[in-house]
This record gives structure tokens, sequence and C-alpha cells, in this order.
């Protein structure tokens, strides 16, 4: 605790612009991590794309897994001297120990630099902000430096496991090249990768809301830890991880969406996938799950995000390109208006 301490000092006597800016850094990774998916996966390559938004969101959900297995209190909790920033207040919600923040952009940042590992400029970058990420969440007192060092661990261990069943997934497609009944073997691969995900989604949320939680209480007669606030992200992650695996699939078994070739086609799909993103989120979401409680509402707000982004948006847009282009080519062809195949010509190495 004493370097939170030390860091709490520094903060106190820091100018404000100085903790809104590492607040700001802090909290990119909740809005910036979902755009940086979504524009690589309708962009540039769904195979990339489909890889970081794995390791998001099944990165999110495994953290919970994590965190409400260990019940590790916050900082301010186990050292009354340690002070939560007051504008990281909203985002620090639930147990401590792994950095929920710190996870996502180690899956996120990390897994777009591997995407553009050729870069070296850039994966500085994204390492950097790994970095940055962590400690701005030492800074404003929401985690210890065990707490994120453990994230970054964890979200390590995402990339590499994710990474591995993609490079399983290609090895497998190539070996059925040729084959009369390539593209049913292909979907027979992705069908049971999604069947195991949502077992492990159900039986992970089956052990996080029957197991028991600490009742602590402070002097008030105040509980330290609610178990129903706490279970609340895990309902988040659930949603987050079933909205990216049944859209991936539906996408691979029913729309087959093809990546655009121009810049300006690039622009505008993503211009429109954010918007569609935006309305739901703010306009949509909030008018259905009204009715609901505060964990169901969190699970369909973020299943539908994740959803668009992996089935829901490509479906639009091809159902567009059909509409205004009555025919559109299944192999990279030159002239204006035309669209290349991206199911798995983009592979992520």
């Amino acid at each position: 605790m004493g370097y939170l301490l030390e860091l709490q000092n520094l903060r106190d006597a820091a100018p404000d612009m100085i903790n809104y800016l590492l607040l700001g850094i802090s909290e990119a990774i909740t809005i910036v991590g979902i755009l940086i998916a979504a524009y690589i996966y309708w962009c540039t390559s769904k195979r990339a794309g489909a890889y970081i938004l794995a390791c998001f969101s099944g990165g999110y959900m495994l953290n919970q897994i994590i965190k409400n297995t260990a019940c590790i209190y916050r900082p301010w909790v186990a050292d009354p001297r340690i002070h939560l920033a007051e504008a990281a207040s909203g985002s620090a919600t639930g147990y401590s120990f792994p950095s929920g923040h710190t996870l996502s952009a180690t899956a996120v940042y990390g897994g777009t630099a591997i995407y553009r590992n050729k870069n070296k400029l850039f994966v500085a970058f994204m390492s950097l902000m790994i970095v940055l990420t962590a400690f701005a969440r030492n800074w404003l007192g929401a985690h210890t430096l065990l707490d994120v060092s453990v994230a970054v661990l964890e979200g390590i261990a995402v990339l590499i496991f994710n990474a591995l069943v993609i490079n399983w997934l290609v090895k497998k497609d190539e070996s059925y090249a040729g084959m009369p009944d390539a593209e049913k073997k292909s979907l027979k691969n992705r069908t049971i990768l999604m069947i195991i995900g949502l077992i492990f989604i159900i039986a992970a949320m089956i052990y996080l809301v029957l197991k028991p939680y600490p009742m602590d209480y402070d002097e008030a007669g105040n509980i330290l830890a609610d178990p129903y606030e706490m279970i609340t992200d895990c309902y988040t992650g659930a949603g987050m991880f079933s909205g990216f695996l049944i859209g991936w699939f539906i996408e691979k078994r029913f729309i087959d969406y093809h990546l655009p070739k121009k810049a300006s086609e690039r622009g505008y799909i993503f211009f429109y996938g954010f918007l569609g993103i935006v309305i739901l989120y703010v306009g949509i979401i909030p008018l259905i799950t009204a009715p609901l409680d505060e964990h169901l509402e969190h699970f369909f707000k973020y299943f539908s995000v994740f959803f668009w982004v992996a089935g829901g948006y490509p479906a639009i847009v091809k159902w567009q390109r059909k509409r205004y282009r009555k025919i559109e080519p299944e192999e990279p062809v030159t002239g204006s208006g035309t669209w290349r195949r991206g199911s798995d010509s983009d592979i992520l190495n």
C-alpha cells in the first residue's frame, strides 16, 4: 500500500488536468476498445477483428470469474488511508483483483499490436497504452500494483490462447482446401467453438451466482461489498462474450461479409456502424431494458453491442450491397465500386 500512498500524495498535489488526463486514458478502453475491434472487423481484416473481439469479450468474462473467486476488496477498503479519486468513483465497480480496465487494455491494445506487428512504432504505442492504463488505475487509487500486474499477465495469456485457436482454425481450413465439403467442415469447427464458449459462459454464471460471497460490514453496519452488485459485471462479461460468439457464428454461417476495398468505403461503413452503436446504446437499449433488473439490463446491453459488431451490422451492409449492387464479386477485382472478399484471406500473422 506504500506505493499507492505515494501516488496518492502526488495526485493530491497534482493539477486537476493530470488527474483527468489519466482518468481519460483509463476509461478510454471501455469505448475505444470496441471501436478499434469494430473498425478492424468491418474494414480491414475479419480474422484479426474477431481475434481482438474474442480477447476483449472472453478476457473480460474470465476476469470476472477470477475477481469473484478471489473476492479481494478495493484498496480503500483494505486500507482506510487510501482514497479513490472522486472522478473514478463511477468506474471502480466490483472487487479489486485483477484490474478489468488493465485486462481489457492488454487484450485490445495487445491484440491490435499483434495484428500490426510489422509497424514497430505502432507496437510501441500500443504497449505504452497498456502501461499507462495500468498506471492510471494505480494513480486513481482504484487498484493495487498486484491487481494491474496480474491483469497484464492474464491479458497476455488470453492473447496467446486465442492466437492458438485462430491458428488451429487456419490450419484446419487449409487442410480442407480442394475438398467438396470444405465450407461445411470449416463451419462445423466454428459451431463447436461457439457451443464450447456458450457452455463456458453458462457454467461460469451458474458458479458466480450460486457461490458464497464474503459478508463483511464496516463500523456503521454497512456491507463492504454487496454480492448482488459484485455479480453485475459478470452479467456484463456474459453479454459481451455471448454476443460476440453468436454474432461471429451467424456472420460465418449466413452472411459471409466482404471487406470494403476503397478507403472511402471503409470510412462510411465504419461511420454508419459506429452510429448504429450509439443509437443502440443511447436510444434503443435503454427503452427495451427499462423493465429489467440491473443484471439483465447489463447482459442485454452488452450482448446487443457485441452482436451488432460481429453479426448484426455486417448483415445490414451485405443487404445494402445486394440491394444497390445486384452482383457482388466473389474474388478481388479492379474498378470502381468493387469489394474484395474478407472471409479468411486476411490471415492474422
